[in-house]
């Protein structure tokens, strides 16, 4: 089975044990969930898909706010 570009993205970010790349994946993760919405939204297809996209989203710039406001 052939996983998706934002999914691997989506997944490496939230499972980076090393966290001096996590933030790297973070980034990597949002544009390539990005991309795949402007794919989807232009072609007008799989709006179960689209929804999926949108909420990986949402969840990785909570992480990301998140890991910007734990004091170190």
């Amino acid at each position: 089975m052939n996983i998706p570009d934002w999914k691997k993205s989506y997944r490496d970010a939230l499972f980076e044990r090393d966290q001096s790349k996590v933030g790297t994946r973070i980034v990597s993760a949002q544009l390539t969930m990005h991309e795949r919405l402007r794919d989807l939204k232009r072609d007008g297809s799989d709006i179960e898909e689209r929804k999926a996209v949108d909420a990986a989203l949402s969840n990785v710039e909570a992480y990301q706010r998140c890991l910007n406001s734990d004091p170190k």
